[in-house]
C-alpha cells in the first residue's frame, strides 16, 4: 500500500495526501476527514511502509459467503471462480459464518488489498454496514441471493414466490396442518421472504393452519435435541425477540400428526435443515413421508442421493456465480446491460413429500 493507493480510495491526488502527513498546505475539513478515515481503515503509515505487505495489483475479485460448510455456498462459489477465471480475474474467498460483524471486517480487508469488486451474499441488506462500506469507497459489487430494490448489481430467486408455491402444492395435497423450520432471520432476509411466501399462502385457506414457525442455529449439528425457538407464526415479528418462547426437546412439536395436533407438513429455509430435520423425525420413530412430509430449498445434489430423495426447491446456483461475476464486472465498467437478474427456480416436490391420508386410514393404522 503506497500513497497512490491511498489516494485513489480517498478519490484525491498523491500531491493532497503528501501534504496531509508533511502538515503542509491547506486541506478543506471535508477532505481532511475522509483522507483520515482511509488512513484509519487501511492502517497505512509512511513510515511503516517498507515493513507492509506489497499491494496486489492482480486483478482480483473479493467473494464474500455466509458459510463455506454449506454446499449450495461452495457451489456458487465454483461458478464464480471459474467465470472469474475467464476474464483473467483471480478470488479472495472469506466465509463469515452468518455473523454481519464478520461481514464488515471481510469488507474492510478488501479494500486494504484493492479488489477490483466484491460479489457477496450478507445476512441483510437493511442497514447492512458492509454495503454502505463498499459503496462509500465506490467498489463495485454484486450481490448473490439477495433481493435489493435499489440499483446495485444483483442475481436472485423470487424467494417469497418461492414459499408461496411451496404452501400452495402442499395444500392441494391435503395438508392443512403445517409448520416451518427457519435459521435465524437475522442473518437470513433470504429466509424471512420464504417464510413470509409460505405464510401467506396459507392464509389464504380458510381450513389451513401454520401451526409452528422453529428458528434454529443452521450451523448446529443436531439442532432439533435442543430447540432454541418457538414462537406463534401469526404473529411473527422477527425484530421482538419479546415474542419468543423456548421449546425444549420433549414438546409434542414432533409426534405424529395422526395423533395430536402437530404439523403433517414441514417447510424448511435450506436442504441442510431439511435433512437434520428428517433425521430428528426418523430417530423419534416418525416415517417421512407415509406418516410427515418434509420440503427443502436449494436443490443441493446431498439431498438427492439421500431415500426417498429430498422434496425441494432447486436453485440455479452455479448460474448464479457465473451471473454474479458478469453483474460485477458490468457495474465496474458502467455498462448500460441490466443490473439485476431474477432467475427461474424449479419445484421438486416428490420423495419426501406425500399426500395426506384419509383419516379412517390412520385410525386403521393405529388399530
Amino acid at each position: 500500500m503506497n500513497i497512490k493507493d491511498i489516494a485513489a480510495l480517498a478519490n484525491v491526488s498523491p500531491a493532497t495526501i503528501s501534504r496531509y502527513f508533511n502538515g503542509n498546505g491547506l486541506i478543506c475539513h471535508q477532505t481532511r476527514e475522509r483522507i483520515e478515515k482511509v488512513v484509519h481503515l487501511t492502517g497505512y503509515h509512511p513510515k511503516q511502509k517498507s515493513t507492509r505487505v506489497a499491494l496486489n495489483h492482480n486483478p482480483t475479485i473479493g467473494v464474500l459467503i455466509p458459510s463455506l460448510l454449506n454446499p449450495v455456498f461452495a457451489e456458487i462459489v465454483a461458478g464464480i471462480q471459474a467465470r472469474a477465471r475467464h476474464f483473467g480475474y483471480s478470488t479472495i474467498i472469506i466465509d463469515t459464518e452468518y455473523q454481519q460483524a464478520r461481514e464488515h471486517q471481510a469488507v474492510v480487508d478488501f479494500i486494504r488489498q484493492r479488489v477490483s469488486g466484491v460479489i457477496l451474499t450478507v445476512a441483510s441488506i437493511d442497514n447492512n454496514q458492509a454495503l454502505s462500506l463498499l459503496k462509500e469507497f465506490n467498489f463495485p459489487l454484486s450481490l448473490v441471493h439477495n433481493q435489493f430494490t435499489a440499483d446495485d448489481a444483483t442475481v436472485y430467486v423470487n424467494n417469497y414466490q418461492a414459499g408461496w408455491d411451496v404452501a400452495d402444492h402442499l395444500l392441494k395435497i391435503g395438508h392443512q396442518k403445517l409448520g416451518m423450520v427457519a435459521g435465524q432471520f437475522n442473518r437470513s432476509d433470504r429466509a424471512q421472504l420464504r417464510y413470509e411466501g409460505f405464510k401467506a399462502r396459507i392464509a389464504q385457506d380458510r381450513q389451513a393452519r401454520l401451526l409452528t414457525l422453529l428458528e434454529i442455529d443452521p450451523m448446529a449439528d443436531a439442532p432439533f435435541t435442543d430447540l432454541e425457538q418457538s414462537l406463534d407464526p401469526l404473529n411473527h415479528d422477527s425484530s421482538n425477540n419479546a415474542s419468543l418462547n423456548n421449546a425444549p426437546s420433549n414438546t409434542p412439536l414432533f409426534n405424529n400428526p395422526s395423533l395430536n395436533n402437530t404439523p403433517s407438513a414441514w417447510f424448511c429455509s435450506n436442504d441442510l435443515i431439511a435433512l437434520k430435520l428428517i433425521r430428528h423425525l426418523r430417530h423419534t420413530g416418525i416415517r417421512v413421508p407415509e406418516e410427515t412430509s418434509v420440503v427443502g430449498f436449494d436443490g443441493m445434489s446431498l439431498g438427492q442421493i439421500t431415500y426417498p430423495a429430498l422434496a425441494t426447491v432447486k436453485v440455479p446456483h452455479l448460474q448464479m456465480g457465473h451471473l454474479a461475476v458478469d453483474l460485477l464486472l458490468n457495474s465496474k465498467h458502467h455498462t448500460a446491460l441490466p443490473r439485476q437478474r431474477e432467475l427461474p427456480y424449479e419445484l421438486s416436490l416428490t420423495g419426501t413429500v406425500a399426500p395426506v391420508k384419509p383419516h379412517f386410514e390412520s385410525i386403521q393404522s393405529i388399530g
